[in-house]
């Protein structure tokens, strides 16, 4: 009785170790940006090269999952070892530099203007060995404004360092499940993350040497709530029921919604702008994200992911049900939010716009017998669509 009881606790141990150990080995990833090249001509300054290494640094230093080297010790460093802010290391000078520091990884680069075409192009160097290990390019006509480049070329290299986890937890008969990365990792609400698990070992025929491990993917999770060590989750995704598990493992996808070129903008750069401002692009969801939005309990939520529906994904049957659901769960509803019946008009807008006729009946009865005049309008108009 005794030997099974010790056997059961040392089993108990081991499970329990696995995600634990996980969260207390995190630690931020240390890089150092270095100030980009400029080629070509027509910048606003000579020291544009920094300001993009700054845009750069704010992105990364917002992402939470990372530790940027200062400025300031960076330029003493590379003054004592007589190196320049900017340009391309040799092998020994990465190396060298990355010891001095204590850096894992150095970010360089180039940005190019030339006639009408703007380019960025970044180089991700491991100091230990010395060698490239990404290289990521955004290219647009120089009418885009830089930092916008920017952006979107840190959310590029941001997805070279995904968060990896494990699943600690998994209600029963309930689509939610807890993993542990949080707040000190550098999760955030909204979050996509990827639940997989190990399948089969590939080795080599000759050496037997174990070249890969299969990845056998069973889910999909979005950040609903995050605490310091812990995060709590929507399955969004699922391969088959009951295939998300405890302790399987977690890899981050990147995050939900680009960062506001806005908040990197040096305010020495900034120039008075034309009161009539572009339409601003919406930034490209997953079908995963957008299932978070319509089903978030937040009108102005629904009514984001209503609209990347429409305009990404009009026929996509698991968007048209979840939309219809929503709607037929709201439509009756009398609240003091504000943007309720804007949602709900927007969940009109989904099942109209997908040209099927099978949600005609419900359009039909939505809009005889909506709580709100706006529903109804709205219904009515994509009822039509549907005849």
């Amino acid at each position: 009785m005794m030997k099974r009881y010790i056997v059961f606790l040392i089993i108990l141990t081991f499970f329990i170790s696995i995600p634990l150990a996980a969260n207390a080995d995190f630690k931020r990833t240390k890089i150092a940006v270095l100030d980009f090249e400029l080629k070509g001509s027509g910048f606003e300054t000579e020291d544009m090269g920094a300001i993009v290494a700054e845009w750069f640094i704010t992105a990364f230093v917002k992402e939470g999952r990372f530790d940027v080297v200062e400025r300031g010790l960076l330029k003493k460093i590379l003054n004592e070892q007589k190196l320049g802010m900017s340009g391309i290391l040799d092998e020994t000078t990465a190396t060298k530099l990355g010891k001095l520091l204590g850096v894992k990884i150095i970010i360089s680069g180039s940005v190019l203007k030339l006639q009408n075409i703007l380019e960025i192009n970044a180089r991700i160097i491991d100091v230990e060995t010395a060698s490239i290990i990404a290289a990521e390019n955004v290219k647009s006509s120089a009418a885009v404004r830089l930092q916008d480049l920017v952006v979107r070329m840190s959310a590029k290299i941001i997805k070279n360092f995904p968060l990896e986890g494990y699943v600690v937890s998994r209600k029963t008969g309930k689509m939610k499940a807890s993993i542990d990365l949080g707040r000190i990792a550098g999760v955030k609400e909204g979050m996509e993350f990827m639940v997989y698990k190990e399948g089969k070992i590939i080795r080599h025929p000759k050496t037997k040497e174990v070249l890969d491990v299969e990845t056998i993917e069973t889910g999909r999770l979005i950040i609903t709530k995050v605490r310091n060590k812990i995060s709590k989750t929507d399955i969004v995704e699922e391969k088959t029921p009951g295939a998300v598990k405890f302790g399987q493992m977690v890899k981050s996808l990147g995050p939900l919604i680009p960062i506001d070129p806005e908040a990197t903008v040096d305010r020495a750069l900034r120039t008075e702008r034309s009161s009539r401002r572009a339409r601003k692009r919406a930034p490209v969801a997953t079908v995963s994200q957008i299932l978070y939005l319509l089903k978030s309990p937040n009108s102005k939520e629904k009514i984001k992911g209503a609209q990347y529906t429409v305009k990404s994904f009009p026929t996509n049957s698991q968007l048209l049900k979840v939309a219809e659901e929503e709607l037929l769960k709201g439509y009756e509803v009398r609240t003091r939010d504000r943007n309720h019946a804007e949602a709900m008009a927007w969940m009109c807008n989904v099942l109209g716009r997908s040209k099927q006729i099978q949600y005609k009946n419900t359009l039909e009865m939505v809009y005889k017998n909506a709580a709100s005049r706006r529903i109804k309008k709205y219904a009515r108009k994509n009822y039509r669509l549907l005849r």
